[in-house]
């Protein structure tokens, strides 16, 4: 292939590459047309004939922005934390990360008429950008994940019947760890169920005393034994959703009810089996920077204050970060013994000046890439602005 022809093929695939590369889908919303709380009501009432339930029905929030703060800058803010927990069974079961989205949210909002909030909002997480903060690579589990969720559009529209849509998106990357995951060594106690009521007791009431409010609660562990479905490779696993509304009014209430989508917090405990260690984790604030359009500093501040006093609480209860500790030996396999190949030499030799061309060419090469790149950036900000 000739030099010309490689260029083309190159530059082809980096401006692929550049216009993909770094960008994902927050939410996919669908609206209506003025205030719809009968049919979101309607709607989440049937979410049962899909295998799916609302853990909580936390409904016009923005009402008790009001009364606290005296702020009122939505006229409809609602959370349905979602969940269905048999397909999330074997999820869970296969990475316990899942958790994080165990229940994932079902945000509605409307914006003031003087804002524009003529059309209620409704949607949720985009499932790849969850799969990614999961960090599990499976394939057959994304399979799984993502119709499990397609399955709650489904119902979504069918009973809302929207007239609009919008995709809100990002460009940019996720945290490099968008889960923050820690544990806490314990001497085995006499009961597991004894040892976890207890914790869970000293847990709430940190957390309240820093201004955090436990909006829901899900036992798995409890509900998959009430459904008769094995549950055994954790001798715990539970899911609390974490809210502190001082952060909520600041966000949501403060021009960014889209980052709805990542609230309240799903934050999962589990026991593994026989093991005398609890795991905690949870999606990071840094994922709501990185992906939900907020420029504001002091509110990026702010976000950053409180999203620090929530692993200091857990470092108060004994946790300590997965990633601040020793990396175990792994045993390599032994080297399998390696064929002896005999490489037949070319009878063409390269002289040093052809060699030289090359090198130049491949130079030139790099130049002429590094400023396509630049250009195709250049181009993508500007469709973008418009």
């Amino acid at each position: 292939m000739k030099f010309k022809q490689i260029f083309r093929v190159v530059t082809s695939l980096i401006v692929v590459a550049t216009l993909s590369y770094g960008s994902g889908i927050l939410v996919d919303l669908h609206g209506t047309k003025g205030q719809p709380d009968k049919e979101l009501s309607a709607m989440v009432k049937k979410l049962d004939s899909i295998g799916f339930e609302a853990v909580g029905k936390n409904e016009h929030i923005e009402t008790h922005y009001y009364n606290k703060y005296k702020e009122k800058n939505l006229d409809l803010l609602n959370f349905y934390p979602v969940i269905d927990k048999k397909t999330m069974r074997e999820l869970i079961l296969a990475n316990p990360d899942f958790g994080a989205y165990a229940p994932f949210n079902l945000l509605a909002f409307k914006k003031l008429a003087k804002d524009g909030g003529d059309t209620t909002w409704y949607g949720h997480l985009d499932a790849n950008t969850m799969l990614k903060i999961i960090g599990d690579k499976d394939e057959a589990r994304a399979k799984k994940f993502k119709e499990m969720v397609a399955k709650l559009d489904k119902l979504v529209i069918a009973e809302m019947k929207p007239t609009e849509e919008k995709k809100l998106t990002f460009d940019g990357d996720l945290p490099k760890k968008p889960l923050l995951k820690m544990v806490m060594k314990f001497d085995k106690p006499d009961d597991i169920e004894d040892f976890v009521e207890s914790f869970i007791m000293k847990h709430d009431g940190l957390f309240a005393k820093k201004e955090f409010v436990i909006a829901g609660f899900l036992d798995l562990k409890f509900e998959y034994g009430d459904l008769d479905l094995p549950f055994d490779k954790y001798d715990a696993y539970w899911v609390s959703s974490l809210c502190h509304f001082g952060f909520s009014n600041t966000v949501f209430n403060h021009g960014d009810p889209q980052a709805g989508v990542f609230a309240p917090c799903s934050v999962y405990f589990y026991i593994p089996k026989d093991k005398n260690e609890l795991h905690v984790g949870y999606a990071t604030v840094d994922n709501w920077i990185n992906t939900t359009g907020i420029k504001d500093e002091k509110k990026i501040a702010y976000m950053k204050k409180i999203s620090k006093s929530i692993e200091e609480a857990f470092t108060e209860l004994g946790f300590v970060r997965e990633d601040s500790l020793p990396k175990e030996k792994i045993t390599k396999a032994p080297k399998k013994e390696e064929k002896k190949v005999v490489e037949k030499s070319s009878s063409k030799k390269v002289s040093s000046s052809n060699s030289s061309d090359v090198s130049v060419q491949l130079a030139e090469l790099k130049d002429m890439m590094l400023k396509l790149i630049k250009e195709v950036k250049d181009i993508k900000k500007i469709l973008n602005e418009d």
